[in-house]
């Protein structure tokens, strides 16, 4: 064998060792295990944390907001993992002004009183789990508006749960229901806006910034890797109605607001969803994305450059 030949033959088993890692590590990434169900409470600081193999989430009611934080457990390099938060902040009443079924900031008229949740106590029910076959396939726990700090006395009767479900056939995701009841409506024919903001976090950094890749479709707002999505109606009562939303982009988050057809006495429930979503993935991703996929290709590339080299040194030398 030449020395050419088996240089080359060397670069095809390097080729072929890149190849079986890259495989590996995608198929890896699509594992998930009831066993890796993992929660926890810190008192404290009025936190839930939630592990899964496919995603980490924690809430926290601590500083008042109701605040989602979470992020993938599986990304390469940690130090280049993206944070994603989503922040309750408003319960807005309003006019629709100009007739689009959905809030318009600084078109839409605002009707006294707005609640900022920031002036909200919450109380942490514990966690009801279930099981299968002695493994915890499934977490619920719930926030519910405990006090508005005052006086507010017109938000004496106002009730407001957010109810939390994760578990491993969804285990990407956080599944929660938003249920209120007792607003204190200012006419019959208003809306009612619960307004989010959605930010991403860099490594190393405690600055928030906007999307920078997002996509709106289907009622779901999927962003740099992540994703909100909610259902387009929701329950009050025993009747059915309809969901609309709007959004405005600042530098530092995207604001996000569900609107909800005045629901009068009746009690509210809304079923939104957070999580990943691997088809926007953020640069770094997209980035080792195309590494792996080039790796993957010059694999190819290699391996048949060395077969076909070595088919035309086996053949026989011809006579002369």
């Amino acid at each position: 064998m030449t020395t050419v030949t088996l240089q080359r033959s060397r670069l095809a088993l390097i080729a072929i060792a890149l190849s079986v890692i890259m495989l590996s590590s995608l198929s890896f990434a699509g594992l998930t295990s009831a066993q890796g169900l993992g929660y926890q409470y810190d008192a404290g600081n009025r936190q839930v944390t939630l592990t899964t193999p496919a995603i980490n989430v924690r809430v926290s009611t601590g500083g008042n907001v109701p605040h989602f934080m979470f992020w993938d457990p599986n990304f390469v390099d940690p130090n280049t993992r993206l944070t994603y938060h989503v922040q309750f902040h408003q319960l807005i009443e309003f006019n629709d002004t100009n007739d689009d079924g959905t809030y318009t900031n600084g078109t839409d008229h605002v009707v006294a009183p707005i609640l900022g949740l920031g002036s909200v106590s919450w109380d942490f029910s514990g966690f009801l789990t279930e099981e299968t076959d002695g493994e915890t396939t499934a977490v619920h726990f719930n926030f519910t508006l405990e006090s508005v700090q005052g006086p507010r006395p017109e938000f004496d009767d106002l009730y407001m749960e957010l109810r939390c479900h994760i578990n491993v056939t969804n285990s990407n995701e956080l599944k929660f229901d938003i249920v209120i009841s007792g607003w204190p409506w200012a006419h019959d024919d208003t809306y009612l806006a619960l307004r989010w903001d959605l930010m991403v976090q860099s490594p190393g950094t405690h600055t928030y910034r906007h999307a920078y890749q997002y996509r709106y479709e289907n009622h779901t707002f999927a962003f740099d890797g992540a994703f909100f999505a909610y259902q387009h109606s929701a329950n009050a009562g025993n009747d059915t109605i309809e969901v609309t939303s709007n959004y405005d982009c600042a530098p530092e988050k995207t604001v996000f607001y569900l609107v909800y057809p005045n629901f009068g006495d009746d009690v509210l429930v809304h079923d939104p969803v957070i999580g990943l979503d691997g088809s926007v993935l953020p640069p770094d991703s997209l980035l080792l994305t195309l590494i792996v996929v080039g790796a993957g290709a010059l694999a190819c590339v290699v391996i048949g450059a060395a077969i076909w080299t070595r088919r035309r040194t086996s053949q026989p030398t011809p006579p002369t």
